[in-house]
């Protein structure tokens, strides 16, 4: 009776967490394109379902899994953008859950809630949409983690399959398979178990391998996967500013905030950490029930640092295990947690209540919305045989079931010649496009031009004079050669 009683109850809590994360994310169906990468993503995924393996008809800088995964889910679903997005909040609810089952085993059962709830909380702002690859990868890092928990062979050899698939999703996960690997050396028992390990994470590498080998594309996915990202990363930013900019946008956007609240939070637990023994001693002597997340966490923060270059989203991968230090903190070290759960819930439920509201709006007014997509409605305006060029907004490729006009998917990467230099080179080396390919575009005078914020940034305003300007939505513009 107890454990029929306990099935209820967790099944509840599943349910309510579902609940929570789609109507904590579908407040942004009414944005059309959040993010030039959801864009990418879902003409990658579409490739897949239109049976290509990704690099074959359509190249983006990105692993193949999430590419493979949007595609799965379309074949599942069938191809829009509302399937996307789904794919995404499908993969936020897995995590949470899993999330909850580590909870459970560090803190009582309502605090053990408060870890997915945060997480959830978390993942709703609008930077953190729900197609990122950040999520899927994420959702493999927690799992391996739980596999990795057990310390016996057929959960390490699972670790090392699910630490794998993460890093074919976003390739800084690498840092946590070395985090792993370390862990395994470090003791005798690990030792041990250390070959299954390394056994179970060759498998999707070879099975990627194979299926590659069998398309006569081995050549393709090597340089995507591996050669390019690393080049890549010598594309290099000024860290400290842009981190500086991107957290100032993401956590004082509002003063009243789950982010300005964990900035207050993070300031205060510092206070105590410099100025109190007996804080540090507490640190001490509960940190071996989080250790692990440690680990993982300041590997992916090291990650990031390594990529030369930072974006909001990178944040998503560090927010389950900020969920669990912020609850962990409230358990173990202060006095007056309940006082903590109460603000914390008061923040939580004052964030998701006008995001909530406006999914019910979205819900009620779905189709309506859908209509009123401004790319959308720019494809009703053009000819299916007709060839584009979209600068920005390249989801209306996606619309039209038209093939991009190269290969590359990212609409500006071909015209950042300078800045790209040696990702172009590769993929003229590749046959995926030609050298000089954005003159070579332009001297065929594509019938259309699609831009909003990028019409002239990268063309000659002249060069728009043999065009006509056909309808302009929002700042989105579509031009139609005049011959």
């Amino acid at each position: 009776m107890v454990k029929i009683k306990d099935t209820f109850f967790n099944w509840c809590k599943f349910i309510a967490l579902g609940s929570f994360v789609f109507f904590t994310q579908f407040y942004s169906i009414g944005t059309e394109v959040i993010n030039w990468d959801e864009s990418d993503f879902i003409l990658m995924g579409e490739s897949f379902y239109n049976g290509n393996l990704p690099y074959v008809e359509l190249w983006d800088l990105k692993p193949p899994i999430h590419f493979i995964y949007i595609g799965t889910f379309f074949k599942l679903f069938n191809p829009s953008l509302l399937s996307a997005r789904l794919a995404g909040d499908f993969i936020i609810f897995l995590t949470a859950m899993l999330l909850y089952f580590i909870a459970k085993k560090i803190f009582k059962n309502y605090e053990a809630i408060f870890v997915p709830i945060l997480y959830i909380s978390f993942v709703s702002f609008e930077f953190a949409q729900p197609t990122m690859t950040e999520y899927l990868s994420t959702f493999f890092i927690v799992i391996s983690i739980l596999f990795f928990e057990k310390k016996t062979p057929g959960y390490i050899f699972f670790t090392g399959i699910f630490i794998s698939l993460a890093v074919f999703t976003r390739t800084n996960v690498a840092f946590i398979w070395i985090i792993f690997f370390i862990l395994l050396i470090s003791n005798t028992t690990g030792r041990k178990h250390l070959k299954l390990y390394i056994f179970g994470s060759s498998i999707p590498v070879i099975t990627l391998m194979y299926l590659y080998f069998l398309e006569n594309k081995i050549l393709e996915f090597f340089y995507s996967v591996f050669l390019i990202p690393l080049g890549n990363t010598l594309i290099r930013e000024n860290f400290i500013e842009v981190f500086k900019e991107s957290y100032e946008g993401i956590f004082l956007e509002n003063l009243i905030s789950i982010p300005t609240f964990f900035l207050v939070f993070l300031l205060v637990a510092l206070i105590f950490i410099l100025f109190s023994s007996r804080f540090r001693g507490l640190i001490r002597d509960n940190f071996s029930e989080i250790d692990l997340y440690f680990y993982v966490f300041l590997g992916l923060i090291l990650s990031i640092l390594a990529g030369g270059r930072f974006y909001y989203h990178y944040l998503i991968q560090l927010f389950p295990f900020i969920s669990i230090f912020v609850v962990f903190s409230f358990s173990k070290l202060f006095k007056f947690k309940n006082f903590l759960y109460f603000i914390l819930g008061s923040l939580i439920v004052f964030n998701s209540y006008p995001l909530i509201s406006q999914s019910f709006y979205n819900i009620q007014n779905y189709q309506e919305l859908k209509q009123n997509y401004k790319i959308f409605q720019i494809s009703n305006f053009i000819e299916p045989d007709g060839e584009i060029l979209a600068l920005d907004n390249h989801l209306i490729y996606f619309y039209l079931e038209n093939d991009p006009i190269t290969p590359v998917v990212h609409p500006n990467v071909i015209f950042k010649v300078d800045e790209y230099e040696l990702l172009l080179t590769s993929l003229v080396d590749l046959g995926f496009i030609n050298k000089n390919q954005d003159q070579l575009i332009l001297e065929s005078y594509p019938r259309y031009i699609v831009c909003e914020d990028f019409c002239f940034e990268y063309i000659d305003p002249l060069y728009f004079e043999e065009y006509e300007l056909i309808i302009e939505i929002d700042d989105v513009k579509l031009f139609e050669y005049r011959s």
